[in-house]
């Protein structure tokens, strides 16, 4: 049995612990007022009417933007469904697929051929010469330069970020087999050279990263990056690590060999480079160089020349 005494003090404790309790809480509830501010203000956005968070937006976003992409939207029946499907791929190897959709850019390319043949038509009206088969051909000409022209531009676009992704690969490679080596994870060692850098490599580094955040599986998200940016380098690089991961070799090892090969690429493609030189130096030479030097070493003797010439013409 326990004593009167003892109950009255298991009870006073009891009781006390449960104030302090109370008012921690309380301490606790008034502490975090940086949390009850956050919540403030998502519970308060939640009952701002859609029309006027729509107004609180840019006039830009809210009206330019819809009714450009509706536009240009317009031309996207005149390609067939693959050469849609293509046209996106080079939007990804370009780079701009996050930036331009597909339809986007057909609509590009139609308002172009259109506001040349518009120009075409305007020449033509004001020659009066509809009539010519040589203008007429002029103008369908212009029309199709005008389709054309975003296309010669999306593969420029292609052709300088495809060499600046080769360029930038085996010093890259080089970190990651440093990173690796060290003891890294392969997903760790991007992560550094995503910190570290800033270019294209590096963004779409950083993009496989995310697929493997959301739930993608390594070869799926390399996989991805091959066939984003179209380079064979790449497409090594990516088949090397895939088996590596499928064979259960050591992945350290197999950059390694990645990155010495890599090496030895861009050694002979710069060999190759300056081979070329003498040959694109042939035509300015020619054509540009060869005819200044002829008329300054030449020049001051023609005149001297046609007077002899007149001479023994007279005789």
């Amino acid at each position: 049995m326990i004593d009167p005494a003892s109950m009255h003090l298991l009870i006073a404790v009891a009781l006390g612990g449960a104030v302090a309790l109370v008012f921690a809480g309380l301490a606790g509830l008034s502490a975090g007022g940086e949390l009850r501010q956050r919540m403030q203000t998502y519970s308060s956005l939640a009952y701002v009417p859609i029309e006027q968070r729509e107004l609180q937006t840019p006039f830009r976003e809210r009206v330019l933007r819809p009714l450009l992409s509706r536009v240009l939207g317009l031309f996207a029946w005149i390609l067939p469904q693959r050469r849609i499907a293509e046209l996106h791929h080079r939007l990804h190897l370009a780079g701009i697929a996050g930036r331009v959709t597909t339809a986007d850019f057909i609509g590009i390319k139609g308002w172009t051929a259109l506001i040349l043949g518009l120009v075409a038509a305007l020449y033509l009206w004001q020659t009066g010469s509809f009539r010519s088969p040589l203008s007429l051909a002029l103008a369908v000409a212009l029309v199709a330069i005008g389709f054309r022209l975003p296309d010669i531009w999306l593969s420029r676009q292609i052709k300088q970020r495809q060499l600046e992704l080769t360029h930038a690969l085996p010093d890259a490679l080089d970190m990651l087999t440093i990173a690796v080596e060290a003891g890294l994870s392969f997903e760790q060692a991007l992560g550094e050279i995503v910190l570290r850098w800033n270019h294209d490599l590096a963004r779409e580094f950083r993009r496989v990263l995310y697929e493997i955040g959301i739930g993608k599986s390594r070869r799926e998200a390399l996989e991805q990056l091959s066939w984003r940016t179209g380079v064979p380098d790449v497409l090594s690089f990516v088949t090397a690590v895939n088996h590596a991961e499928e064979l259960g070799t050591s992945l350290a090892q197999v950059l390694t060999v990645q990155a010495q090969e890599l090496r030895i690429r861009r050694r002979q493609r710069a060999q190759e480079a300056a081979n070329k030189v003498p040959i694109k130096m042939l035509f300015p030479m020619v054509f540009l160089i060869f005819p200044a030097m002829f008329a300054v070493i030449l020049g001051p003797g023609v005149p001297r020349l046609f007077q002899a010439l007149g001479v023994m013409i007279g005789r």
